[in-house]
């Protein structure tokens, strides 16, 4: 067996003791390791959640399996997923949701457009005025204010930029 045959795309798979420098350098970058752990030689102290042994030769399928889970523990999270608004102006995230009132729904939209990203207070104000709306600056700050309140138990916020904008941004709920 090779060693690219029984490693998954981003776990190495390295002779222990004989490429102990190289654990080391891929330790100090975060990369998973599957040590094969010489024959009379007693196995290291594994302290790392990026790292396993097997005893040489391994067997085919125990080093598939357990670089297999190294490489899931090594991947990144996956980003979050974003929230939906409905047509009936239901704010959805996973299993739970909120309601939007009618004059938030144009505003929330162009936000949810632009996650992680500055909107500026001038699309705020356009949009808010599609629906009767205020241009007024305390108007436009109450209503991003309500809607911050209205989308926080879903983990969402708004940040508001000082004199550029508002963030929307995923925390935790």
């Amino acid at each position: 067996m090779t060693r690219t045959e029984a490693q998954d795309d981003q776990v190495r798979v390295l002779r222990w003791p004989a490429e102990e420098s190289l654990r080391r350098a891929l330790a100090a970058r975060g990369r998973p390791r599957m040590l094969l752990v010489e024959q009379g030689t007693p196995p290291p102290d594994v302290l790392d959640p990026l790292e396993d042994w097997l005893r040489w030769p391994p067997d085919p399928d125990d080093l598939r399996a357990r670089a297999a889970c190294l490489g899931r523990i090594a991947a990144p999270a996956p980003a979050p997923a974003l929230p939906l608004l409905d047509e009936d102006g239901l704010l959805r995230k996973g299993d739970r949701w909120v309601a939007i009132s009618e004059g938030q729904v144009p505003v929330l939209r162009l936000l949810l457009e632009q996650v992680d990203r500055v909107v500026r207070y001038e699309a705020i104000a356009a949009a808010y005025a599609t629906t009767g709306g205020s241009g007024h600056p305390s108007a436009l700050r109450t209503a991003v204010n309500r809607l911050h309140t209205r989308i926080r138990p879903l983990g969402l916020e708004l940040i508001a930029v000082r004199r550029r904008g508002v963030v929307l941004r995923q925390g935790q709920p």
